[in-house]
């Protein structure tokens, strides 16, 4: 194939593919739940598999796969696949009785153990039957080469309808509006994207050389938390094996946003505090608890305006405080650490802010890549991740989406990835981890959904006594 026909794979797209071994596959992926409608004909999931499977232009990059050649490991690349063949990326799976949402979680997560056939487009769909009160699934996966969390959001999205008398598809036979297919191809792949990142290194080394000198100057009370800082914690930071454990849990959104509301925090503040507390307690209850705090990474979406490449992350590091036993003070203080690390990012020009994330993201991925990272001290103990999905009901073919799980990827020597999608005024949180590091991942999405309990009792405003009289303000001195 001439090489200028290639699509080139920017490095952090490329960087995927490099950590990904037999027991960290590199794939994320999406759990849509939905409610088959009333009066549908009993072979309407078997319909769907039919549609999705129908011939047709595949939408970029799902009729992609990597090409071939000398250099493909040095400079990896896609090219259009010669046959789709849809009858193996997507497969007709039935749940075992009674359907419910153990039989579920164990179908997810072997399915999600199983790596990627490079030699073939990077992705799979199974649409699972048998679902419990009249419902089915569509467990879709792809390479994290070729999207990240808000571009996967998107692909599995944008297909759906409004209501359910709308328009809806598959994710791969999704074709953009008019106005928008100049741009739908193009994920920032060729020479010109390897040479620019060269370019955004140079223009943005004096602005990133500025931020990490500022570091010591924003440290007070609260420090910016840096990779490699905190210390490894029992289960979370030990060698990854290659079997998965998938877990969910929902959650109200308005009961999130009243805690920020109440706390003057964010949500994201209130979902950190969420998941601190159950970590907290998952590694109590076996006497595991560090004296130290854990460290999440947490994932910021560092796309401009305009851009399309697969992926656009970084991380900022903040502390969960689970060293603090008040969960109204370990929300104060998770506040402040990511208060911290926002800070330092805005100190930075938008062009920097890139740079300066991959900049932090290049040693860990050095230790990753280096088959290392189970042996020296974490760059953080978790990944917990906050992707903002529909804030409304969507379809497919009538069919209303109950639910939205993401479903990620573990790194070695990191046993545990949390994120959350919002949707239609939920909060679906997945938590994705090794099985033999965490067998008893459920406990954990249990302890979540009690963590926001205890937030909500320990951040509600408390009622005045009878006869009580409000405060008044002191007078200032004349």
């Amino acid at each position: 194939m001439n090489l200028m026909a290639r699509q080139f794979m920017p490095l952090l797209d490329a960087t995927f593919l490099t950590v990904e071994t037999t027991e960290t596959p590199m794939h994320v992926a999406s759990l849509q739940i939905f409610q088959i409608p009333t009066g549908a004909p009993d072979s309407f999931v078997r319909d769907i598999v039919t549609e999705f499977r129908s011939p047709g232009p595949l939408t970029p990059p799902f009729g992609l796969k990597l090409a071939g050649g000398p250099f493909a490991r040095i400079t990896p690349a896609l090219a259009p696949a010669d046959d789709g063949d849809l009858e193996y990326h997507i497969r007709h799976t039935a749940l075992p009785a009674p359907g419910g949402e153990r039989e579920l979680g164990e179908l997810i997560s072997h399915l999600h153990t199983v790596k990627l056939d490079r030699s073939r487009p990077l992705w799979t769909c199974h649409v699972i039957d048998g679902l419990e009160r009249n419902r089915f699934a569509v467990y879709c996966k792809i390479h994290h080469a070729l999207t990240d969390g808000v571009g996967g959001m998107r692909m599995m999205t944008q297909a759906l309808a409004t209501d359910p008398a709308g328009t809806s598809c598959a994710p791969w036979q999704y074709q953009p509006p008019q106005r928008d297919k100049r741009t739908a191809g193009s994920r920032g792949f060729g020479l010109a994207s390897i040479l620019g990142t060269g370019v955004s290194l140079g223009r943005g080394g004096v602005s990133v050389g500025r931020g990490i000198a500022g570091l010591s100057r924003l440290k007070g009370s609260e420090p910016v938390r840096l990779p490699f800082e905190g210390s490894a914690a029992p289960a979370l930071n030990g060698r990854v094996t290659a079997a998965r454990r998938v877990a969910t849990q929902q959650l109200d959104l308005k009961r999130i946003q009243a805690v920020g509301e109440r706390t003057d925090t964010s949500v994201n503040d209130v979902f950190l505090a969420i998941c601190a507390s159950a970590l907290r307690r998952h590694l109590a209850d076996s006497g595991l608890l560090p004296d130290k705090p854990l460290v999440a990474g947490v994932p910021v979406n560092l796309r401009e305006p305009g851009e399309t490449g697969a992926n656009a992350v970084g991380f900022v590091w903040a502390s969960l405080a689970t060293d603090v036993a008040e969960p109204a003070a370990r929300l104060k203080a998770i506040h402040e650490s990511m208060q911290a690390a926002k800070n330092q990012l805005h100190t930075m020009e938008p062009g920097a802010r890139k740079v300066f994330a991959l900049s932090m993201m290049a040693p860990v991925v050095g230790v990753i890549a280096s088959g290392l990272a189970d042996r020296v001290r974490p760059p953080m103990n978790v990944t917990i991740s906050n992707v903002p999905g529909p804030r409304e009901a969507m379809y497919l073919h009538g069919a209303r989406l109950e639910a939205f799980y993401p479903v990620s990827a573990t790194f070695q020597g990191l046993a545990l990835n949390i994120t959350c999608v919002t949707y239609d005024g939920q909060f679906n949180i997945g938590f994705t981890g090794s099985r033999d590091s965490l067998p008893h991942l459920q406990r954990i999405a249990v302890y979540a959904s009690e963590a926001l309990d205890e937030l909500e009792a320990a951040t509600v405003e408390k009622p005045k006594r009878p006869g009580s009289r409000a405060r008044q303000p002191a007078r200032a001195k004349q």
